[in-house]
């Protein structure tokens, strides 16, 4: 009974995390399939649903977006990697209170729209203004946001928009956008979207789409660099000199039928002169 009892007592403490394996977190082909980091699991299925979250200066390498979280959920597995899906972003709250002082206001809204390819988000814009402004202007503000939320959903693809909010360009960004437009209403001194969700998606969609490389700086995957190509001009100079166009040729044809040999003009003239000769030797006779 003694031993098995203590058989039954080491298979109870046998080490799990043998069993377990390293599996690398991949980002969605719109972030260049960039590795995110490794997580363990026993089994491959375990993996599907996890959510990892990770900086923007990690995925990038550029510590001045450090203030940016990215939300990644694991979809599909191989045999040493997971497969991850875009699900949205939100700011660091400290950055969040560095923007905010005293006798100012901040405004937020939360705005549900429908992009061009079919995806459903939920997006949260912050405004700042330098003064305390009233409830009413307030609510214009809020408005005019909405409106503008709604009309980049209907002009823009789901890549289109992540690369308008993540933007390293501000003039391009949607922030930027709601605060020329809110200008006419009031001033704001600073607007960002504090939060992106992804509520729904359409069904076989993978994120495959990849981002603008001119509006965010992603990294660049390696072997992608376009080799040099050899130089073609000594072969084009050999092609000109083999080869003359045509309609060089035509003109030499014509100069040569507009201008006649000066053995011809020569050939007439002595032929006029016989003529005369021979009338004023008829006329003497």
């Amino acid at each position: 009974m003694a031993r098995r009892s203590a058989t039954r007592e080491a298979k109870k403490l046998k080490d799990k995390w043998k069993a377990k394996e390293w599996y690398s977190v991949v980002a969605p082909m719109m972030f260049n399939r960039a590795k995110i980091g490794e997580t363990l699991a026993d089994e491959p299925e375990k993996l599907l649903g996890r959510t990892i979250e990770v900086t923007l200066a990690d995925l990038i390498g550029d510590y001045k977006y450090m203030h940016i979280k990215l939300r990644f959920k694991i979809v599909d597995h191989s045999t040493s990697e997971a497969y991850t899906r875009f699900i949205g972003h939100d700011l660091t709250s400290d950055f969040i209170r560095r923007q905010t002082r005293r006798k100012r206001t901040k405004m937020e809204g939360v705005f549900d729209t429908v992009s061009k390819d079919g995806y459903r988000i939920r997006i949260k814009p912050m405004a700042i203004s330098d003064k305390r402004i009233q409830s009413s202007v307030q609510y214009q503000i809020r408005k005019r946001m909405d409106e503008l939320v709604t009309k980049m959903g209907e002009e823009h693809t789901f890549s289109e928009i992540i690369s308008l909010i993540l933007t390293s360009d501000r003039t391009k960004s949607l922030g930027n956008v709601i605060q020329k437009e809110c200008k006419i209403i009031y001033p704001l001194k600073r607007v960002d979207v504090r939060r992106l969700e992804v509520l729904e998606m359409p069904s076989g969609d993978d994120n495959s789409e990849v981002l603008s490389a001119d509006l965010v700086p992603l990294p660049a995957e390696p072997g992608d660099e376009p080799e040099p190509e050899a130089p073609e001009t000594e072969e084009k100079v050999e092609d000109i000199k083999e080869k003359p166009s045509e309609g060089v040729k035509e003109d030499k044809v014509e100069d040569t039928k507009e201008k006649p040999s000066k053995g011809v003009k020569e050939d007439k003239a002595e032929d006029t002169k016989d003529k005369l000769s021979k009338g004023a030797a008829e006329q003497v006779k």
